[in-house]
C-alpha cells in the first residue's frame, strides 16, 4: 500500500516554523510514520470524532499530532500539534 499524501493546515505550518531544529526533525519523522500507516493514531469521539491523534516523545516531552484522513483522496490533513496541556480544548475551538 502506498503512503498517503500529506497536507498541513495553515495553523500547523505556522506553529511548525517556530520549532527548534531537533524538535522539527522529530516532528517530520513522526509525520512520515503517520503517512505510512494513518490508522495507527487514536480516533477521538464527540466533537472531535473525525480526528486522529498520534503521540510521540521528543526532547523528554510527550507531543501530540492531530490529523484527519480523507480515504477517497488518500490525503492526511495535519491539523495541529502540541503538548497535552490544553491541546484538546484548543483543537476543539479550531475545528468549530
Amino acid at each position: 500500500m502506498t503512503p498517503y499524501e500529506v497536507e498541513a493546515a495553515p495553523r500547523f505550518n505556522r506553529d511548525a516554523k517556530r520549532l527548534p531544529p531537533a524538535l522539527k526533525r522529530a516532528l517530520d519523522a513522526e509525520i512520515r510514520t503517520i503517512a505510512a500507516d494513518p490508522i495507527r493514531g487514536d480516533r477521538k469521539r464527540g466533537l472531535l470524532r473525525d480526528v486522529y491523534v498520534e503521540k510521540f516523545k521528543a526532547q523528554n516531552d510527550q507531543w501530540l499530532i492531530a490529523y484527519n484522513i480523507d480515504e477517497n483522496r488518500r490525503v492526511i490533513q495535519l491539523l495541529a500539534f502540541g503538548q497535552h496541556e490544553n491541546f484538546y480544548r484548543d483543537l476543539g475551538r479550531y475545528i468549530r
